[in-house]
């Protein structure tokens, strides 16, 4: 993928502490209440610095003096604080990779220059944003943070990750349409509530990062294409937005339109076949260059445009993870008000029949929307030239005891997406390539 940009938060994510947000919270409250503060107008202290701004305008107490105590015990919880493990090979890995590195906190720019000298890591960040530096209104989980790190840069949102332990984290990165990766185990440094928003991408622990990385920057994209002129281009703008040009391979299958010249244009690598070697046949030349050039994670996409890069990003999601070694997109576990019923019926007798072979029930074993780490990729005999390949795929994953999920995707029909792919008469054929195969 095209990663150019990894915003970090700080707290919960990179570094911990003994002394908790429950805790500064607490002894916030009690140096206010010594100030004379009433405690309705303290409330919950959630969050605590706009609550700060509200006691000062409502109190008149200068905002300074009360943002001190705040300040002052931030800096007592740093000089506490430790790195979680792996947190420099990490940014030392993103720095080595070219990738530009900022961090954005809620925490004041003197605590946080405080904590990043004290673990000798501030050289490691292009881009430092605390709440000083933006205007209150504007601070996380508002996009004030991440606007101003996008707008330095200068760096498309589709381009860059945000990586944090905490929904004020993923709001802002869902807003301005970045990526996002949660910490979820961390319980130090975690904020004292919880938001529920959820990410792209999951790890535990931070020292889970690099694999999950590695992965990232290291996944291609097949696209078998057989004269599809009418949609290339359109899909090919969209896969651009996330990946290389280096990473996107379209199969030009033979086409006799202008499906090779487009794609060319476009700046991607482009394989052609000199005649059409149907489905099999491109997936097949595509998932082997893709492992030549090193994947580590292969992600086959269809040039009709009917998939869409959300549910891409979704099937890609458990392999991305480590979690299995093989995502299928179905669309029968989606939304499927927009699936033609032949389509649907046809699907249903080859997923049975493919079943019967793989030993495993998909419930759509001809969604071209797939994502293979490179241990499973490797393992494929494709065998079938056509459109049985969808279920080979399938069988010769479960025959290699690759682990296989499902994730619901929605796909997109249109008059010209409803004549492509499978149905009734196109499962027959299908399936009796499939036993023929299957039985030699």
């Amino acid at each position: 993928m095209d990663i150019q940009l990894v915003v970090f938060d700080l707290d919960g994510t990179l570094i911990g502490a003994p002394m908790d947000f429950k805790e500064i919270k607490e002894r916030l409250r009690n140096k206010l209440l010594e100030e004379g503060i009433p405690k309705e107008l303290i409330g919950n202290l959630t969050p605590m610095y706009e609550t700060l701004i509200r006691i000062s305008q409502k109190t008149g107490i200068d905002f300074e003096y009360l943002h001190s105590f705040l300040v002052e015990l931030e800096i007592e919880r740093a000089k506490e604080s430790y790195l979680f493990e792996g947190t420099r090979k990490l940014l030392e890995f993103l720095r080595d990779n070219g990738i530009k590195l900022a961090l954005m906190t809620r925490s004041s720019r003197k605590a946080t220059e405080f904590t990043l000298k004290k673990h000798e890591i501030m050289n490691l960040f292009d881009l430092i944003v605390t709440r000083d530096d933006v205007p209150w209104k504007e601070v996380k989980p508002n996009n004030g943070h991440l606007q101003a790190i996008l707008d330095h840069f200068k760096i498309p949102s589709t381009k860059t990750v945000v990586v944090g332990d905490h929904g004020y984290d993923l709001i802002p990165a869902k807003a301005l349409g970045t990526l996002s990766v949660l910490v979820t185990s961390n319980e130090s440094g975690r904020m004292s509530f919880q938001i529920d928003e959820k990410a792209n991408f999951e790890i535990p622990t931070i020292k889970e990062a690099i694999p999950l990385f590695k992965r990232l920057l290291n996944t291609y994209v097949v696209v078998p294409a057989y004269n599809e002129e009418k949609t290339i281009e359109m899909v090919l703008e969209r896969l651009l937005e996330y990946f290389k040009k280096s990473e996107i391979i379209v199969i030009n299958d033979g086409s006799k339109d202008r499906t090779k010249e487009i794609a060319e244009r476009k700046g991607v690598v482009v394989l052609s076949h000199l005649v059409n070697r149907g489905l099999g046949g491109a997936l097949g030349t595509g998932i082997k260059y893709a492992l030549l050039k090193g994947a580590e994670v292969v992600l086959t996409f269809d040039a009709d445009g009917q998939h869409r890069i959300e549910d891409a990003l979704k099937v890609m999601k458990p392999v991305i993870e480590g979690k299995v070694d093989f995502a299928v997109g179905s669309r029968l576990k989606g939304d499927v008000t927009q699936m033609p019923f032949v389509k649907r019926l046809g699907n249903s007798i080859l997923d049975f029949i493919t079943a019967a072979f793989a030993g495993k029930y998909v419930t759509d074993s001809q969604s071209g929307l797939r994502c293979l780490n490179r241990k499973c990729a490797s393992k494929l005999r494709i065998t079938c030239d056509r459109y049985a390949v969808s279920s080979e795929i399938i069988i010769e994953a479960a025959k290699n005891g690759c682990k296989i999920s499902e994730v619901p995707i929605k796909a997109v029909y249109t008059e010209y997406t409803k004549k492509k792919g499978t149905n009734i008469i196109e499962g027959i054929k299908i399936a009796f390539d499939l036993i023929i195969e299957k039985l030699r």
